[in-house]
Formats: C-alpha cells, structure tokens, sequence
C-alpha cells in the first residue's frame, strides 16, 4: 500500500499536532516509526524506490486512508512533482502558521538543535546567501524562503486537483479544534465520530527549550551522530525548558514589510481569513 494521504506542512506551523489528530482516527493509518519518512524530498530516500517507500506502511490494515506526515515535502521543489508521478489520487493537507511568528520559531528550533549561531536579524540578512549551500543549508536556515507559501502552494495547485488539497490555520487548530475535525472529516469523507482526540484535550505544539550555553548545543550537534548518549546528556543539562523571548518589534515590522506581499497572495490563492497576521 502506498500513502493516499500526506500531512505536507509547513514547518513550524502544527504539523505534529495535526498528525496527532489524524492518527487517531479508526480509517487513517499512519506507521508509528518514523513519523517523517522524508521519500519525496532527500534523494539518498528516494533513489532507494518506491518498492522500499511501501515497505515503510507494511503494518496497513486495510484503513481507508494510508498517511505519511512530512513537513519538508511542502518545502522542496521537486516533491509535487514526484508525488504526482507516483500517487496523483492522494490528497495532502497543509497547515500554514502566520510566517512571520513561523521564522521566529524556526529561528529557536535551529538554536536549540545547535546550527544557528547568529542573531536572529543576522540570520535572517544572512539568509540568502547562505542558502546557496545546497539541501542542508536549506533545511536549516530558511526562515524566510519557507514563508513564501504562494510559491509552494501552486507548485502542488499545478500537479493535483483542487479537491485533492485542503489548507488549514496553526491558528485555527490552537482555537477551534473541532472546526478542524470537521473540516478534516469533509475533506476526508470519514465520520466525525471516528477522532479519538477530543477538542477539549490539550494540543501538541513542539516546544523549543532554550540552551543555557548556545556554544554547548553545538558541540552537541556536531557528536550527536557518532555519539547520542553525549548529545542526550547535553540536552538534559543544557536546556530549559522555557520559552524563547518574545520577538524585537523593530525585527517584526522588518519582516512585516517583507511578507506583505505574500500574505496578500496567499489569502487570494486559498481563500484562507489571513489579513490579521499583518495587523
């Protein structure tokens, strides 16, 4: 069985809490390791074939649905059109956060990980530059590229249906879960009933705990690999678990100014009630 259903992004925006939704219906599978599969979007993965990506569902018990969650796949420009090539029955969900407040929370993501070492302006003036350093540069330091999601909505728009694409709000989720549930089972064609999740439960946003030494988590990074019980014990003494400060309002309006364009084309090409993220 391969997938004929994909969480697809963006990051940063819910896309864990979402999958957690969707895993608890009875007719939506999902394999429970690992959750980001990543076959569309890192070549090593995808030269392996499709015969090797179906092996990863071979749990599939006969559910209505067979899902894969990958924030990346959004992201990467060449996924539409290898998934189109491979499933072009399946539907895929996007889940888009305000992008301003997104880079910011990818900012802290790659800081609590140990690549980012610079400031957030200087990360975000750094930005393109640096991501002319290929695939893990674009991984790590997209703060603002991954917030262009006109661009890679219509990469998707071009290769499927519109009845095969639903979008939905981080905002939406955090407020009004069961609006979420019911337009997931509409779009799905599931019953209602079958969300094992109830609304008034507590969501699942990844938290970003903060390193008590920056310089710490990146040596962390570079022996995660070869030596994890090391980077687990970092972890463990080195992060507290709090939240990152909030945004500069000087760094807010920069970018303000940068995604206003965006905001307004992204509202036109979904129809999604996004004018407020510039307020």
């Amino acid at each position: 069985m391969l997938p004929n259903l994909f969480i697809v992004g963006a990051q940063k925006s819910g896309t864990t809490s979402l999958h957690y939704l969707l895993e608890s219906h009875r007719e939506i599978f999902f394999p429970r390791r690992p959750q980001e599969i990543h076959y569309f979007d890192i070549e090593e993965n995808y030269r392996r074939g499709a015969d090797w990506f179906e092996s990863c569902f071979d749990d599939w018990q006969g559910e209505a649905y067979c899902a894969q969650t990958s924030p990346l796949y959004m992201y990467e420009p060449v996924v539409a059109e290898r998934m189109q090539a491979l499933v072009p029955g399946a539907r895929s969900i996007f889940i888009l956060r305000n992008p301003i407040d997104r880079a910011y929370s990818h900012y802290w993501h790659e800081v609590r990980y140990g690549y980012e070492e610079l400031p957030f302006r200087g990360a975000l003036e750094a930005e393109s530059s640096r991501l002319r350093g290929g695939f893990t540069a674009r991984r790590h330091f997209s703060y603002l590229d991954r917030g262009r999601y006109s661009v890679q909505i219509r990469r998707f728009q071009e290769k499927f249906p519109g009845d095969q694409l639903l979008f939905l709000l981080q905002d939406e989720l955090k407020s009004s879960p069961q609006q979420v549930k019911e337009k997931v089972a509409g779009f799905l064609a599931v019953d209602l009933e079958g969300f094992e999740v109830k609304p008034q439960e507590r969501w699942h946003f990844n938290r970003t705990g903060m390193p008590r030494i920056r310089s710490l988590q990146r040596w962390r990074r570079r022996c995660a690999k070869k030596l994890p019980w090391v980077a687990f014990a970092i972890d463990q003494v080195n992060l507290v678990d709090r939240r990152y400060p909030p945004m500069k309002s000087q760094d807010r309006q920069w970018l303000q100014e940068r995604f206003a364009q965006e905001i307004e084309d992204l509202g036109r090409l979904t129809g999604l009630p996004v004018g407020s993220w510039l307020d």
